[in-house]
């Protein structure tokens, strides 16, 4: 029998195994079968249903919907082996009962001269495999589109197009592209493998990451920013996720699927729609403004706000909601969040991080020497230790404000029945009297 793997979010690692005959809610709710620490998912989001060895998936009403491959669920739909099902910031594979989370899938295949090792892990774009170049004998990331996107023609050549552009950077602090192509029905392209995993995932294991770690690796996004601005190109989607780390610990920015280059403009046109992450994404570019290399920077003010706070600067039950308080909204001071930090790496965060462009930084490079000036005292600091796992902390919060909103919900429903329940009694009552 299949089961349910996540991928990504707080549960990263869990499985459900979905037994012939059952039916299983998947929520907030602790009554769910897997309850999701998720505040963009709802109490009761979304069910599977085991009947005759066939798996049906419906949404239960939620406010942000469930995705199965990319598309939203409007009606019961099969789930098949390999489908990839998203709740709020949640993501599931549909695994084989067999099926481990490195196994699967196209492990064992040589695929146009690669020989896939194992999968490494599964995101929006689709499934990345670690894997071995024959003709060069070197382990590389082989990384498969998945199916919604494969089958969109324009998309696939712009794709291909912004990988070969990729495929011509070359700094320390930026993942090498390898190349594109495609084998049968599979899209594909590889880069330079990172055994370190992403900050994101750092973060995730450590609940927040010490100064004297997360200053090296600012400081390696900021000089990769800077080449890339030195060649017009904007990221657009600068994250924990899109930052990895090797095996020696250098950081490097990866997925530069969405990067954009100027062409010798100031700004870039945000014509084909808006890209980013809610979480991180710059004020200008949530509003569709045309946008440079500050939105990048306000990027990595975010990331270093969630890296060293352990928690996001805004938090919400909606993309739409994140986003608009990325423009509307100030978030709480840094120095206060975590005022075990130094106040001169408080204050760079903080610029990074402002509302107008016009006061961050002017540039990467401006950064970079920044956080250079910080000296040792910026990193001396530690993590208070009781305090070390804050999403931890942060997910038991969001139950105990969950619960306790429920709780007068429920007072309140209550009372609302106890006050019919009187002016009923009353009613009667009055009848009674009026009959005699």
């Amino acid at each position: 029998m299949p089961k349910l793997y996540v991928e990504r979010g707080l549960l990263r690692g869990q499985e459900l195994f979905l037994a012939e005959g059952k039916a299983y809610t998947l929520g907030r709710s602790t009554t769910c079968a897997l309850v999701l620490d998720d505040p963009m998912t709802s109490r009761d989001h979304f069910g599977v249903t085991v009947k005759d060895g066939r798996f049906w998936l419906r949404d239960l009403g939620s406010m942000n919907g469930t995705y199965v491959n990319g598309a939203r669920v409007e009606k019961a739909v099969e789930l098949k082996v390999g489908d990839q099902v998203e709740a709020g910031e949640t993501l599931f594979s549909v695994l084989g009962d067999d099926e481990q989370r490195t196994v699967g899938g196209i492990v064992g295949r040589d695929i146009a001269g690669y020989r896939i090792l194992e999968r490494v892990g599964r995101g929006g774009m689709g499934t990345v495999y670690k894997a071995r170049q024959l003709s060069l004998d070197r382990i590389v990331a082989f990384k498969v589109l998945s199916p919604n996107m494969a089958g969109d023609k324009e998309f696939i050549q712009r794709f291909a197009d912004e990988v070969r552009a990729a495929a011509k950077l070359a700094h320390p602090n930026v993942a090498s592209a390898f190349g594109v192509g495609q084998d049968g029905p599979l899209h594909y392209f590889v880069m330079e493998f990172m055994a370190g995993g992403s900050l994101q995932e750092k973060i995730d294991r450590e609940g927040r990451v010490a100064p004297d770690r997360a200053l090296p690796i600012l400081m390696d996004v900021a000089r990769g920013l800077a080449y890339a601005e030195e060649r017009g190109i904007v990221h657009r989607d600068i994250k924990p996720e899109n930052l990895m780390l090797d095996e020696h610990g250098v950081t490097k920015i990866v997925d530069l699927g969405i990067a954009c280059e100027r062409k010798g403009r100031r700004r870039v046109s945000q014509s084909e729609g808006v890209f980013g992450s809610a979480h991180y994404i710059a004020p200008e570019q949530a509003s569709g403004e045309h946008i440079d290399g500050r939105a990048d920077i306000y990027g990595l003010g975010a990331t270093a706000y969630h890296a060293l706070s352990g928690r996001t600067m805004f938090s919400g039950e909606s993309q739409t909601e994140l986003m608009r308080k990325q423009v509307e909204e100030e978030p709480e001071p840094i120095e206060k969040v975590a005022p075990w930090l130094p106040k001169s790496l408080c204050a760079v965060v903080t610029k990074m991080t402002a509302k107008d462009p016009d006061d961050r930084y002017g540039s990467a490079k401006e950064v970079l020497e920044a956080l250079q000036s910080l000296g040792a005292g910026a990193t001396a600091a530690t993590r208070p230790a009781e305090l070390r796992h804050v999403a931890q902390i942060g997910a038991l919060a969001e139950k105990l404000k969950t619960t306790n909103r429920y709780a007068r919900e429920r007072r309140n429903k209550l009372l609302v029945a106890a006050l019919i329940g009187a002016l009923l009694l009353i009613a009667a009552l009055v009848f009674f009297l009026t009959r005699q």
